[in-house]
This record gives structure tokens, sequence and C-alpha cells, in this order.
């Protein structure tokens, strides 16, 4: 094989290995790479003010009615795209750095009688968490640096991966392509949309304590997101 066959394998090998879901044998079937000037609203809808920076989504935290109060912002597929049955959903994220306000993705069913279900990621303070709602049941935890392949206080200076996948038998949260968690649990068949969100949980600190005073809170951004099945 001469050098410029082997060249053009190992950037195709790449390349798939670039695309490819930790639960190998799905197809990419949707994605966004948020580099347009403003959000696709023929795949989401939104709430509060939500931004196009530098080929990235950027849910931010807006002044609400008194000093100190803030407003949020989310996105969602709902109404707009739906998973087909089981599958995997992966998004890069940078979660914000301070606490009073965190950033969330999440996927679940809009119909929540059963076998519905919602999983979610949620981060802030350099630090994440996850969960899975069931109907009339939910189950959540921090990760714990053993579970944890990110370094502490880096997922406000860095985007990470963070993916959710679901079969017939369990639900699976991945970080970096690092399988964190496994709930063993009947998985739920009905189509998931898709959902990220900046929340406010009433004051968010004082405005000196961000990293930029005269802004306010950090928004939370979010690089890309894919869907395989």
């Amino acid at each position: 094989m001469n050098v410029k066959a082997l060249r053009l394998l190992l950037l195709l090998a790449s390349t798939l290995c670039l695309h490819a879901s930790p639960e190998g044998t799905m197809k990419l079937v949707w994605e966004d790479n948020f580099d347009g000037k403003e959000l696709d609203a023929k795949k989401w809808g939104s709430n509060g003010v939500v931004k196009m920076v530098e080929g990235k989504l950027s849910l931010e935290a807006t002044p609400g009615d008194r000093p100190m109060f803030w407003r949020g912002s989310s996105v969602s597929t709902n109404g707009k795209f739906k998973t087909a049955g089981f599958g995997y959903v992966e998004a890069s994220i940078l979660f914000t750095q301070t606490g009073g306000h965190s950033g969330g993705f999440s996927i679940g069913n809009e119909d929540m009688t059963k076998p519905a279900a919602r999983m979610s990621f949620w981060g802030a303070n350099d630090g994440v968490g996850l969960s899975l709602y069931l109907v009339n049941e939910e189950r959540g935890r921090s990760l714990s640096p053993k579970d944890n392949p990110v370094p502490k206080d880096a997922y406000s200076k860095k985007f990470h991966k963070f993916g959710f996948a679901w079969t017939e038998n369990d639900y699976r949260w991945y970080v970096d392509g690092r399988l964190v968690q496994k709930m063993t649990q009947p998985g739920t068949p009905k189509p998931m949309a898709i959902g990220f969100g900046h929340s406010i949980g009433g004051e968010a600190g004082f405005t000196k304590s961000f990293p930029d005073p005269k802004k306010g809170p950090e928004p939370m951004r979010v690089d890309w997101v894919k869907v395989y099945q």
C-alpha cells in the first residue's frame, strides 16, 4: 500500500471514529452543529434568550425583574423531531462555572404515561449529575471522582461529550465515551425528544461572583448534538 492510500485510509478511519457512537452498531440519523446565524426553527422551539455564538448554541441568563434575579432559557425538539424507538443521543457541552444556576441536557417522552421515561445530565459549579425519571419514580446522583472521566473543575473550561443510550433492558449514561452509569430497567420504546436548558434557582448569586461581573451568569453552550439509531 502506498503512502497516499495509507493516509486516506487513516483519515477515513479517524472520521468514522469521530462519528461512531459508544453503542457501536448504530447509524447517525439526525444532528445539529449549530453553525447557522440563528437557531434552526425547523428543529427547535425555544424559551428565553438563545443565541448562536461562534458556531455554538448559547443558552443565556438575562436579568429578571429584581436585582440578582435572572431568567433562564431552553430549547427543545418537541413537536419538531423525536427519535424512533431505542437509540443513543450525544452532545458536546460547556456547563456553567459558578453556582446558583445550572445547565441541563435531557431526552424524554412527551407522553409521560407508562412506560415513559426521561434521562438527564445537569452541570454547575464544575460538577455534574445524572438522573432517570420513570413515571412516579426518580433516581439521580452526582458522579463521584471514581466514576467520572473528567478532571476536577473542568466542566466549564472545555467542552465534553455527554450521551444517553436506552435499550429494551436498560438505560446508560456516557461522559466522553465512557460508561458512567447503567440502570437495569425495561427501556421505553416511545419516541424521545431532546432538550437543553439553563435554569436559575431564584437568586443566581452575587454579580461579583461571576467570571464577568458586567454580564452576570455565564451561558451554557452546546457545540453539537447527534442522534444514532
